[in-house]
Formats: C-alpha cells, structure tokens, sequence
C-alpha cells in the first residue's frame, strides 16, 4: 500500500533533469523570459523571476495591449527598487493572461518606467499559480488537472511558433534593469517633521557596485 500510495504522490512532483539542458549546460546566466498572450495579442519579453517580490506592468505596454484602463484600480504603494531608490506605482490591474494553453488571473502593479521587459512576474504569482521555475533549463512547469506543462523560454518558442497575431516587443534599454523589486507602503508625514536618512548597509553597496559591472 505505501508503495502504491507514493507512486500516485509521484506524479504531482515537479522537477527538472539534466536532459533538459541545452547545449550551453550550466555555462549561462540567462534570466528566463517568455511569451504570454492577453487577448488577441501575444506579448513577448516577460521574466519569471522567483527572487522577485511583485507583478510588474509597464505603462507603455499597457497603452498596447486590449486592456480598458478602466479597470485599473489606483495604487498608493511605491517599490523600491536593489539601490533604494523609490520607484512610483501608477495602479494596480487584474489581467487574463494565457501561458501555453491555461488562463491566469494575474494582479500586476502598473509602473511608469522601461525595462528590458515587458512584463515581470515574480512571487505573487508564481506562488499562486504553483509553478516551479528554472532559469538554469530556460524553462517552468507546473500541473493542470493532473496534466504535466512545460513552457519553454521565449528564445525556444519564438523558433517553433508562428506569430501571426499582434506582437508586442520591449522598447526599454538592456542597461536599465532593477531586477529585485520591493513593495513598500507610502507614508504621510506631518510637516516640519524630523526624518531619519535612510542607510544603505555595505553588503548592499557591493552588491549593487558587482551589478554595475555586470
């Protein structure tokens, strides 16, 4: 019976083996990136991160995509980005989001910024939808009514799909990454009022000085 048992537990069990490497093996440092659809459009350069802390949309993808504004709902939260600078939040939206053949409803933050990315999802969704992402085999997997999917990064797919339908490209620039995104409330202070200055430790400051360089 306990064999029996573990055998059914087997197959909700999600991992990656060496035979899904590619050629390069673990001689990279790619973040993964894929391609998700909303709608009649199909949106590429969206990164799964499982370090990151927030849903993030930039505005200027928003204006392209067939998303009435109307649903947005606004949004008093600031993130704040690995250097501490304070980036704002234009809203919050639930977007139906297509990831291979299953639906997702996916809360993103709304920011007014360009990225290489056009699209972040970190944590909020990853841990929601149960996904279990690899950036070492360029891909994620998760399970839909009993049925394994595997979605592979955006470089593989744009090699076996034809896009046919609109394709919404990143216009951000490579050099402008914040790739660790945290979600702070905004507080109000009362005028006059004396404020500590915020100190970054020296593991921050290194950490971001060996960013810098990369």
């Amino acid at each position: 019976m306990e064999h029996l048992v573990g055998r059914i537990h087997a197959k909700n069990y999600l991992y990656f083996t060496k035979d899904e490497l590619d050629a390069k093996g673990t001689g990279h440092n790619k973040p993964l990136y894929i391609i998700v659809r909303c709608k009649d459009c199909t949106i590429g350069n969206v990164l799964v991160d499982n370090n990151l802390a927030v849903n993030v949309l930039l505005k200027h993808v928003l204006d392209e995509m067939p998303v009435d504004y109307m649903y947005m709902l606004p949004n008093t939260m600031t993130a704040k980005a690995y250097d501490c600078s304070p980036k704002q939040v234009v809203g919050a939206i639930e977007i139906e989001l297509f990831i291979d053949s299953q639906m997702f409803l996916v809360i993103l933050q709304v920011m007014d910024i360009h990225q290489s990315y056009n699209m972040l999802l970190g944590r909020p969704w990853i841990h929601v939808a149960g996904v279990m992402v690899s950036s070492l085999h360029q891909c994620m997997k998760y399970i839909v009514n009993g049925i394994l999917v595997t979605v592979k990064a955006e470089e593989t797919m744009a090699m076996i799909q034809n896009m046919t339908v609109p394709y919404i490209e990143t216009e951000g620039r490579k050099d402008e990454n914040f790739y660790a995104f945290e979600i702070i409330n905004i507080e109000w202070v009362q005028k006059n009022t004396i404020l500590r200055k915020m100190v970054i430790s020296k593991v921050a400051r290194m950490t971001v000085k060996y960013l810098l360089k990369t």
